[in-house]
C-alpha cells in the first residue's frame, strides 16, 4: 500500500512551486455563485471564507497551486463547498460542485502561504477543505465549526463532484472549543462523489473527518496530523479502501470513530505510529453502535503506553456490529494490544477471526488474524 500514492505525488509540491513561481497570484474571496474555472497558469490565494454555492461548480486543473492566506477567528481562509445551498448570503439553490482531478505528475495543491512563499511548512497555516453534502441522516448536524452550513439527508447517492490527486498541507485552525477545521472535513457527502488518491499532510486537527454520508474513499494517505490521522462519526456508511496512515510526531489516535456506526468499511489498510498523546492506534470513542468492518488491516502499534493497539472510551456503551478479517496487530507487548471497557468484547470477535473457519471470518472464508510481538 505505500505505493497507492507515488513518490511523483508526494512530492510534487516542490516541482508545482518551482514551476508557478512567476504565476499570476489570483486572490480569492466570498461566494463564488457561477461555474469557475481555476487554471494551472495561475496561482489561487485564498482570502478568508470562500464558499463554491448557489448551485455551481469549480473545477480546478491538474496542476493547480491554491493556498491560504493565515488569520484566524473570522479571518481564517478556507473553502466550503456547499452542496446542500444553504441561504447564506443572500443565495440558496443546492448542487454546488467542486471538480478536482489532477494527475500523478500534475497534483492539485491546497496548501499555506508560507509553503508557497518556500518558508517552513508546519500545522495550522491555514484552514482546509471541507464539503456540506446531502446524504445525512438523524445523527449529523450542522457543520461545527459554522452552524450557518447544514447539510441535508434528500440523496444518499448525491455527487458533490471529485478530488483526485488532490494534496492538502499544512492545514487545521481552532475556531473555539471542539470547534475545529481540519484538512479534509466531509459532512453527509453521498456516494456519487469521486475521492481517490488524497493526501492530506501537517493539520492542526484530524487530517480527514466523515460526519455521515455515504462517500467512498480510495487511496488516502494521512501523516503529520496533530489530533486523530483519521475521523469519522454520526453514522457514516460508506467504504474507505487503501488507506496509509504514518503518525510519526504528536497526534492521538491513528483511526478515531463515535457515533453508530457499525455500516462503514475499511478495506486495505496499513497504519504505523511511532508516537501517541493518547487513544491507541484505532479509538473506538463513544455512544452506542460504533462498529464496522475491517479487512486487510496492518496495524503497526511502536508506542509504548497503557492504551494499545485497539482502545475503547468509557463512553462507549454497547458496540455495534464489528467484523475482523485478515486483521495483523503488531506491538512490543501483546497483553496492551485491546483496551478500555470493551477490551474483551473487541479480543474475542479478533480470537473468532484468529481461529478462522468460525466467527467474523466465516462469511468471507478469511485467511485468520494475528498479534506479532515485536513488529517484524
Amino acid at each position: 500500500m505505500k505505493k497507492l500514492l507515488s513518490l511523483v505525488f508526494i512530492c510534487a509540491l516542490c516541482l508545482a512551486g518551482a514551476g508557478q513561481a512567476l504565476a499570476a497570484v489570483v486572490n480569492v474571496s466570498g461566494n463564488i455563485t457561477t461555474n469557475t474555472t481555476w487554471t494551472s497558469s495561475n496561482v489561487y490565494e485564498l482570502d478568508g471564507l470562500v464558499v463554491v454555492t448557489d448551485g455551481a461548480t469549480l473545477t480546478i486543473e491538474a496542476g493547480t497551486l491554491i493556498y491560504g492566506l493565515p488569520g484566524s477567528g473570522s479571518a481564517t481562509s478556507y473553502l466550503i463547498v456547499d452542496s446542500a445551498g444553504n441561504d447564506v448570503g443572500g443565495t440558496y439553490a443546492p448542487g454546488a460542485k467542486i471538480i478536482a482531478i489532477g494527475t500523478a505528475a500534475d497534483p492539485i495543491i491546497f496548501t499555506s502561504e508560507a509553503a508557497y512563499l518556500g518558508n517552513t511548512e508546519a500545522p495550522g497555516q491555514w484552514g482546509g477543505l471541507t464539503i456540506i453534502g446531502n446524504a445525512g441522516n438523524p445523527q449529523v448536524g450542522c457543520y461545527e465549526v459554522d452552524p450557518r452550513y447544514c447539510p441535508t439527508s434528500t440523496n444518499n447517492n448525491d455527487n458533490s463532484g471529485a478530488l483526485r490527486y488532490v494534496q492538502i498541507n499544512n492545514s487545521g485552525i481552532t475556531m473555539d472549543i471542539d470547534k475545529e477545521i481540519n484538512g479534509l472535513s466531509l459532512c453527509a457527502v453521498g456516494k456519487g462523489t469521486t475521492i481517490d488518491n488524497v493526501s492530506v499532510l501537517r493539520s492542526d486537527d484530524d487530517c480527514v473527518e466523515l460526519w455521515g454520508g455515504s462517500v467512498n474513499l480510495s487511496n488516502i494517505y494521512t501523516e503529520y496530523c496533530t489530533d486523530d490521522q483519521f475521523d469519522t462519526d454520526d453514522g457514516y456508511s460508506g467504504t474507505v479502501s487503501n488507506l496509509t496512515i504514518y503518525q510519526h510526531t504528536d497526534g492521538n489516535a491513528a483511526m478515531e470513530m463515535s457515533g453508530d456506526t457499525p455500516d462503514q468499511k475499511f478495506v486495505n489498510v496499513e497504519i504505523t505510529q511511532d508516537f501517541s498523546d493518547k487513544e491507541g492506534v484505532i479509538y473506538f470513542k463513544e455512544s452506542n453502535g460504533i462498529g464496522g468492518t475491517f479487512t486487510n488491516v496492518v496495524v503497526r502499534d511502536n508506542v509504548a503506553d497503557a492504551y494499545g493497539a485497539i482502545h475503547t472510551n468509557a463512553g462507549t456503551g454497547t458496540l455495534g456490529a464489528i467484523t475482523f478479517d485478515n486483521v495483523d496487530i503488531c506491538s512490543d507487548n501483546i497483553s496492551t494490544n485491546f483496551t478500555g471497557p470493551s477490551a474483551a468484547e473487541l479480543e474475542a470477535i479478533f480470537d473468532a477471526c484468529v481461529a478462522g473457519g468460525g466467527g467474523s471470518c466465516a462469511p468471507s472464508g478469511g485467511s485468520g488474524c494475528e498479534e506479532t510481538a515485536p513488529c517484524p
